[in-house]
């Protein structure tokens, strides 16, 4: 960039003594006057040279080191409201850069906010699912779309539509879940069902069911949606790609005929960027994290390999790309903006004006 400035500021320079105008020759060589005596001016005037009478002075930068010589466990924020306490008002980056320049900066790491850390780890189908349900309207009135979900492979274990929703229909749903597995109610091994706190999971029918079958019952923490975020992110899908966009089922039949549709594409065509752009049916029936990063893989590979051959193919047909081109392109080059300035005025007369700047 500098070698191209020092070029053109010649370049002008040469074509003045030869009674162009300067907006001529900028215009020739697609160069903004507004740059051309910006650049003229920085060479005119070193910045390195000029002084700031904003520049942080020795004496306030004592007062920094004295701040911290005195508090040696304050930090540059809490160095800035020492200052400003007694009636010196430094930024907090002026006191960051002038500790970080004398190596006083101490390491500092923040706790892990602890509504970020999952309460589970899910490394395969049938281990842990979630429940809720959300409203919709079915012939004007209002109705309930129950689910249960896999937390693995976001697969819709079970759902129902249902006038209302109570200890009875949470007991069913599970239990619909479990046949849709293949899981006997007599297996030692359950998967933990993970709800909120609403009036039908926390009924002590629903507990007795639980702890009767063996299974275990998760409880969201208050206020805490990311605790079972899988189950509310799916209700934001089908609302927002299906029950919205409805409005108003005319009967039951119709609903779950519409949602059943929904959910067959959830489940066998809608890529989730969560499971690798892979679909919830492929990732509950492959069951292994480490197998689906292995087919990732093979896709790029296969899809690197392709591009590679088709290439190779065009080379093999026509000229091999030289330096600096790319394939199907063609050559690039640098212009030097002297030849095509010297090829423009070679053939014109001289211009008895001359412009200053």
């Amino acid at each position: 960039m500098e070698n191209q400035k020092q070029s053109t500021l010649e370049l002008v320079a040469a074509h003045r003594g030869q009674g162009r105008r300067v907006s001529e020759v900028l215009s020739s060589l697609g160069v903004a006057r507004s740059n051309y005596y910006r650049w003229k001016k920085d060479e005119s005037q070193n910045k390195a040279d000029r002084q700031s009478s904003y520049e942080v002075t020795a004496e306030e930068r004592g007062q920094i080191d004295e701040v911290k010589g005195q508090y040696p466990q304050y930090r540059h924020r809490r160095i800035q409201g020492v200052l400003q306490q007694q009636g010196v008002y430094l930024s907090a980056s002026v006191i960051y850069g002038h500790l970080k320049a004398q190596g006083q900066v101490e390491p500092y790491q923040r706790r892990a906010a602890p509504w970020k850390e999952p309460h589970y780890e899910v490394w395969q189908r049938n281990l842990m699912w979630g429940s809720d349900w959300t409203k919709l309207r079915v012939g004007g009135v209002r109705w309930y779309l129950l689910t249960v979900i896999d937390f693995f492979s976001r697969w819709i274990i079970a759902w129902e539509v249902v006038p209302t929703v109570h200890a009875g229909t949470i007991k069913a749903i599970y239990q619909a879940g479990l046949r849709n597995q293949g899981i006997s109610i007599h297996s030692q091994t359950k998967p933990k069902l993970r709800v909120d706190r609403g009036s039908p999971n926390t009924s002590g029918i629903t507990q007795e069911f639980f702890e009767g079958l063996g299974a275990g019952l998760s409880f969201a923490r208050v206020r805490r949606p990311t605790d079972n975020a899988l189950t509310e992110r799916f209700y934001g899908s089908i609302k927002q790609e299906e029950i919205y966009l409805v409005g108003n089922y005319p009967d039951e039949i119709s609903a779950q005929e519409e949602i059943g549709r929904y959910i067959e594409s959830y489940h066998h065509t809608r890529p989730h960027q969560s499971l690798m752009n892979f679909t919830p049916a492929h990732v509950h029936q492959v069951n292994n994290k480490s197998r689906l990063l292995d087919e990732l893989k093979e896709i790029k590979r296969r899809t690197r390999d392709k591009r590679k051959a088709y290439w190779a193919d065009r080379l093999k047909k026509g000229k091999p790309p030289t330096e600096g081109e790319c394939p199907g392109q063609g050559q690039s080059e640098i212009v030097d903006p002297g030849a095509n300035t010297q090829a423009v005025f070679q053939h014109q007369p001289p211009d008895s004006q001359n412009e200053s700047p």
